[in-house]
């Protein structure tokens, strides 16, 4: 971990303000050029992915909570096992076979569906584990003031365990942010523009993919700069996503 962040940092402060501000050089030439398309395709693939997967794994998280013996809480809870255990390019191939093949071409929301497929799991987990670790009394204590069971999970549970939910959102960040294989099928490689939800786009490890495996030396360092961001923001996730969980409790 350490080399490759050595590498990477020391291409970009030989880089400068040019590597987060432009767009990669033309191969062969001495600079790498930049990133700066690539960052604004993760950013925005990444918060569309979360806004999809977060709002639907926090309530089936909750619903198979506080639901477990029903039909429709084993299933979800089934399906999302079934998620879990796919391999994400799985993923992507089903995204690219329902939803690019449809509209005909590559682009950042055919990105985002996968990401979302590829993180609603790990919400789901998240958020019953949140709920589940809350003591019985406190539950018991709503009730008693007849609060119905809907108040007591919206306006008592999840509000006491606001953090671990808030880790499950991060969670999901750090998952989709991470994520190659799902959108090697239907995100597409444009790193020379952004080309709105519609279009073509990329993320940091789409481009280390396309980039190390080049023979162009530019496009390797440049691969090794993004890689470096990644490795970064990923153990700093990793760190505040640790702190989060150890300071829950009740």
């Amino acid at each position: 971990m350490i080399v490759p962040l050595i590498l990477g940092f020391k291409v970009i402060i030989e880089t400068g303000s040019a590597f987060f501000t432009t767009a990669p050089a033309a191969p062969g030439e001495e600079s790498p050029g930049g990133i700066y398309y690539t960052l604004i395709g993760s950013f925005v693939m990444i918060s569309l992915a979360v806004a999809i997967a977060f709002p639907i794994g926090f309530l089936t998280g909750v619903y198979i909570n506080e639901y477990p013996q029903t039909r429709l809480a084993i299933l979800a809870e089934s399906a999302s096992h079934f998620l879990s255990e796919v391999p994400s390019v799985i993923l992507g191939i089903f995204i690219y076979a329902t939803y690019v093949l449809a509209t005909k071409k590559t682009s950042l929301i055919a990105g985002a569906l996968s990401l979302s497929l590829a993180i609603l799991p790990y919400t789901v987990v998240q958020v019953r584990e949140s709920l589940r670790v809350i003591p019985f009394i406190y539950r018991e204590a709503a009730h008693s003031l007849g609060l119905p069971k809907w108040k007591t999970v919206f306006f008592v549970l999840v509000p006491m365990n606001m953090r671990g939910i808030l880790v499950g959102l991060l969670s999901a960040f750090l998952r989709a942010f991470s994520e190659t294989a799902p959108v090697l099928f239907t995100a597409g490689a444009a790193f020379y523009g952004f080309y709105g939800l519609d279009g073509p786009s990329s993320t940091l490890p789409l481009l280390v993919w396309n980039f190390a495996k080049t023979p162009y030396e530019n496009w390797q360092k440049l691969a090794w700069g993004a890689s470096s961001i990644l490795a970064l923001v990923s153990i700093s996730l990793s760190l505040i996503i640790r702190k989060a969980t150890k300071e829950v409790r009740f």
